[in-house]
Order: C-alpha cells, then structure tokens, then sequence
C-alpha cells in the first residue's frame, strides 16, 4: 500500500509539475519591447506579465522601461499615471494566463489630455527626498488625485537617485497605486494620495 501511495504521490506531482506555466522573461531599459527565453514558473505561479513604463520630461524623449516575467499572486492588469508640471509617468500592466503570452509589445492607449477640474500642488527634485511645492497644477484625464512621493527612483540602467516630486495621480489611495516594476522605485520614504483642490 505504501508504493502504490508513493507511485500515486510520484505521478501526481508529474502531472502537476508539466501544468506549470511557462513565460517569456527579459527586461529592456531603453525600449518598448524585449525578448527572452520562455522559463518554466513555480507551481503557484498561474500567470504571465508584461510591465511598460513611460518617463516624460520636459524637453527630453521619453524614456521606456518594460519588464516581462512570471507575474506575481497579486499581479493585475493596471493601467496608471502621474504627472507634475515638468514630467509625467505611464505604467501599464498586463496579465494574460497561457505559455508564452507575454511574447508581444504591449502600447499605451492615448493620453487623455482633457482638463478635469482637479489641481495639486506640484514639485519635483532630484538628489533630495523631499520638495516643496510654491505652485498649482492642473490635472488631466483619468488623474482625479494628488500625490507626494520621495524615493529612489531608477529610470535607466545607472544606479538609483533620490527624488520627489509633488503632482496629479489616477490612484485615488495608496492601496490603489500599482506596484512599479523591478527595481524602478526603491525605498519609499514617503507616498501621500490626497484629494485635489
């Protein structure tokens, strides 16, 4: 009884382990897309996900960072952005559950660039972890709140910068602002979602 159980263990944990998902796994700093090699996920892993994210500053190209992994448990398709008076950040998630489908580029959808009554204060510094906002910013879109936030931000391959910035938010709480991807912000001292004035 014992061996049959064993065998019955044995086959079980086979069947399990040829389920598990497989998904393509590369990174680009400076790009809308990357390609890798398809990795074989953990058994926990049910999903597959591409991240793309979109740095603007005034008078610069924006600069694109996408990621593609297996997702994590609380991974979710998301779509988000933020802005201040020199700059705006994108960040767009997808989340798809068969081998290999986060092979593809992945866009944004087109900026919303109507006013919708909201302002915040707004700020931005690098080298430091706090600002000080002295002006008003009218927000846009989808972006309904106002955020502060100061971290480590790494936008390209060099190392991370302190920063902080004051501007508008599409994430009306905290627990609604998205997980950015690897690596990209590090060490949050400091994320306050607050409502417009």
């Amino acid at each position: 009884m014992r061996s049959f159980a064993a065998s019955a263990s044995l086959f079980l944990l086979f069947i399990a382990t040829g389920n598990a998902i497989e998904c393509e796994v590369c990174s680009n700093r400076a790009g809308m897309d990357c390609s890798g090699e398809l990795v074989t996920c953990d058994q926990s892993v049910e999903s597959c996900e591409t991240a793309i994210a979109e740095y603007s500053f005034e008078g610069l190209d924006p600069i694109y960072n996408v990621f593609k992994n297996c997702s994590g448990v609380s991974s979710k398709n998301t779509f988000y952005r933020s802005a201040e008076k020199h700059g705006a950040y994108d960040l767009r998630v997808e989340v798809c559950k068969t081998n290999g489908c986060n092979n593809g580029p992945l866009q944004f959808p087109p900026k919303n660039t109507t006013l919708n009554g909201v302002r915040c204060p707004t700020c931005a510094v690098d080298g430091e972890l706090s600002c000080d906002a002295t002006e008003m910013f009218d927000c846009v879109g989808e972006m309904t709140s106002c955020i502060y936030v100061a971290a480590n931000f790494r936008v390209s391959a060099a190392p991370p910068v302190p920063g902080a910035f004051r501007g508008c938010s599409s994430a009306g709480s905290r627990e609604e602002h998205p997980v950015a991807p690897a690596d990209t912000i590090e060490d949050v001292v400091t994320m306050i979602i607050s409502k417009g004035v």
